[in-house]
């Protein structure tokens, strides 16, 4: 679960820092960076994963691999990328050989630092200068009072026994040489070590077992941020028998989906049909079925008249909220889920059940109940109004619960001794009731200001939906 990001010199962003919750909105009108700061996840999920070139270069970001770095009014682009993430961890972590391993500290800092320098040949070259994973310490940790229950608290920030002196991946000095090393953790010995300025993969990314159990842990948080861009091509599809039973971002292998969850435990499809009838009353059950002859899985949903629909006649409405009622009782799906403009496709009357739903999607850290299910986080953006005014018709927002809007303001930024004008994206919390969290990068009158903005855009009518 993400809990903080802070970003300079990546697109939009210049000094930039933010925090979240559970379950997190991004509103704002368009062209005001809501997609750039997913875009810096993804970027940040793919650097844990691969390669610089690679994950620069990826087609899940916006843009080419220089346009990820920030254009100032001059023309010129940023030559350093930096960026901090702090994550809520789950406390046991499981390697693909099944080895486990039970995690000292729940709460890492990340810290990656990317220079882009033009080599002798005339191509631009990416390397690491600067990576950093540690714990964050207890009296430190602001977020955690704030976000977690003082009785849940040990269940997901665990008491910590003896002192931890080194980060689990670390910058250092060594014979005028910058280098950076993983150190074996807990344990005596050396660990992994590599010069900065020749390194063109993050030492994160390196790590596949638990060997080193802070450092993997960190690695697959990051890899299980999912970004959802439905296409209703895709969700109404049937699966064919040999897909994955992993829904893709788009939607894809919803069936084959479904399928592994009936065969597991078919109370599953009661839960989701329940969940689905609560929204749309006229479907009375969700089933899956094989069709053996073209060999593939095929959704089905029955009416209350006795009508029987499979997936491809369905409209891209009922498809968005299949897949959320599939999502929330999909073991499987575990980690940030990031939405972009979930009310596409939905009727105004049924964006409140929409906004339960998403709620429903992430881990509550306040409820007992929770406490057996892993760490789920939604993350949403939005230019919905009416979405964001939903949130509105409430006394407050519960503290699990966050609300930021996001607008584009005028920057100066100064890169050895020059200075460089260009805009630049701001988010700040909107506050309402009694949610009125302090934030060490904000001021009043930014808030105050923020108020205002945000009461002006509530009362715009949104042209569709």
């Amino acid at each position: 679960m993400i809990t903080r990001i802070e970003i300079d010199g990546f697109k939009t962003f210049n000094n930039f820092k933010m925090e979240f919750t559970p379950f997190t909105i991004v509103a704002g009108t368009n062209a005001s960076g809501k997609s750039n700061l997913f875009d810096a996840l993804k970027l940040l999920s793919n650097l844990a994963e691969t390669d610089l070139k690679t994950a620069f270069n990826n087609t899940n970001l916006r843009g080419k691999a220089l346009e990820q770095f920030s254009q100032y009014a001059n023309g010129e682009f940023a030559s350093k990328i930096k960026f901090a993430v702090e994550v809520l961890l789950d406390s046991t972590i499981t390697d693909n050989w099944g080895e486990k391993s039970i995690l000292k500290y729940t709460r890492v800092r990340y810290e990656i630092e990317i220079t882009r320098k033009r080599n002798t040949k005339g191509f631009d070259d990416l390397h690491v200068i600067h990576e950093v994973l540690k714990p964050i310490k207890h009296q430190e940790d602001r977020w955690v009072k704030t976000h977690i229950s003082k009785h849940l608290l040990e269940k997901w920030r665990p008491k910590v026994i003896g002192r931890r002196g080194t980060p689990y991946i670390a910058t250092e000095q060594i014979n005028k040489k910058t280098v950076i090393r993983i150190p074996l953790d807990g344990k005596p010995g050396r660990g992994k070590l590599s010069i900065a300025n020749n390194i063109s993969q993050t030492l994160l990314s390196s790590i596949n077992s638990v060997e080193f159990p802070h450092v993997f842990a960190a690695k697959q948080e990051m890899i299980n941020w999912r970004f959802l861009q439905l296409n209703p091509e895709e969700l109404s599809k049937p699966s064919p028998r040999i897909a994955s039973d992993v829904i893709t971002p788009s939607g894809g292998n919803l069936a084959a989906a479904l399928y592994r969850l009936k065969i597991e435990d078919d109370t599953y499809l009661n839960d989701i049909s329940r969940e689905l009838n609560n929204l749309l009353p006229n479907f009375v059950k969700v089933d899956v079925t094989e069709d053996v002859a073209e060999n593939r899985f095929v959704i089905k949903l029955n009416s209350e008249d006795g009508r029987e629909f499979s997936s491809r006649v369905l409209s891209e409405g009922t498809l968005r909220l299949l897949i959320l009622c599939i999502l929330k009782y999909d073991p499987k799906y575990k980690g940030t889920l990031c939405f972009e403009e979930p009310e596409n496709g939905i009727h105004p009357y049924r964006i409140n059940m929409m906004l339960e739903l998403l709620k429903g999607l992430s881990t509550d850290l306040f409820e007992k109940e929770d406490t057996d299910f892993p760490l789920r986080q939604m993350i949403v953006n939005t230019h919905s109004s009416v979405f964001v005014g939903e949130l509105f018709i409430k006394e407050r927002f519960p503290l699990n619960i966050s609300v930021w809007f996001s607008k584009l303001v005028t920057s100066i930024s100064i890169k050895s001794s020059n200075k460089f004008k260009f805009k630049s994206t701001k988010i700040l919390p909107v506050r309402k009731g009694n949610n009125q969290i302090q934030f060490d990068f904000i001021t009043p009158s930014e808030l105050e200001i923020t108020d205002l903005e945000v009461k002006k855009y509530l009362e715009t009518k949104d042209f569709e939906n």
